[in-house]
């Protein structure tokens, strides 16, 4: 895809980073996903350069270079720099970090069973918060689970933490959403992007495909792509399907229809790295 490829390379900042706009401010997320689409060496260590230095004193990113607050973005830069040999230092403190980062977790007997009885979650298993001091979320956990695994770090139990935690907040339907699948005796729907990023934390964590909670999500995941058409929940889609080897029909075509005449994905270089990686033969 020369066209992306074109885009991403006049979309890169002077700084080295991308934002997820031509010309925007450089972010962690955006960054590290270009990392992992791009082959150009001099775009790649440049990206790197961005990433390492906006690393916090703790070991963790903020959102962009100016955050000092670490967050889920921690994920992302772990996961891009694991490419890197150079960059080891930089994922081992951003792996411990990830580590010793946990969301909010009831664990008071009465405050668990009433959280049991309202949302039928354990509100005692550890997962990740967007930010330090929030409660747990699929999508972050999801990506934390990512980036140990990248980084050599498979077999630690807070990995199994997060499998754990993503098997409770499946959706009694199939697939994850952001958060809780149930509220207030209702069932919450799974979401395309929720459920992919979550399928592969699993494939990277070792699951098979014997857990029925992949089983059903890989189904629900299947058929909403067939009928989904944003390119994020396409790009997304696809790479969780073909990392499970599952056949994604039509589902790169309507992605590749769906490119504007720059080479990008909606102008954003973030979606336009998603939606090269899953069109990468």
């Amino acid at each position: 895809m020369p066209n992306a490829t074109d885009f991403l390379l006049h979309a890169q900042n002077a700084d080295g980073g991308w934002g997820y706009r031509v010309g925007g401010m450089s972010c962690v997320e955006p960054t590290a996903a270009v990392l992992l689409a791009l082959t150009d060496p001099n775009a790649r260590a440049r990206g790197r350069d961005f990433i390492l230095s906006s690393q916090n004193a703790d070991g963790g990113w903020g959102i962009a270079a100016l955050d000092s607050e670490s967050g889920w973005m921690t994920a992302w830069a772990v996961r891009a720099l694991a490419d890197f040999a150079d960059a080891r230092a930089a994922v081992t403190r951003g792996a411990q970090w990830l580590v010793a980062a946990e969301g909010i977790r009831v664990t008071d007997p009465d405050a668990r069973k009433l959280v049991f009885q309202v949302d039928k979650i354990d509100s005692t298993l550890r997962g990740w918060a967007w930010q330090p001091g929030d409660a747990a979320w699929v999508h972050p956990t999801a990506l934390a689970i990512l980036a140990l695994v990248a980084a050599g770090q498979r077999e630690h139990a807070r990995v199994r933490d997060g499998v754990e935690y993503l098997y409770d907040r499946a959706c009694p339907d199939g697939g994850w959403n952001i958060g809780n699948p149930w509220m207030l005796g209702r069932k919450i729907p799974a979401t395309i992007q929720d459920t992919a990023v979550a399928l592969l934390a699993l494939r990277a964590a070792g699951v098979t495909s014997d857990e029925r909670r992949v089983t059903k999500a890989i189904e629900y995941l299947r058929r909403a792509v067939a009928q989904a058409r944003t390119p994020a929940e396409l790009a997304w889609g696809i790479c969780a399907l073909r990392d499970w080897r599952v056949d994604t029909g039509d589902a790169p075509s309507r992605l590749n229809a769906s490119q504007s005449a720059d080479g990008s994905w909606n102008g954003n270089p973030f979606i336009t790295a998603a939606a090269m990686l899953a069109l990468k033969p």
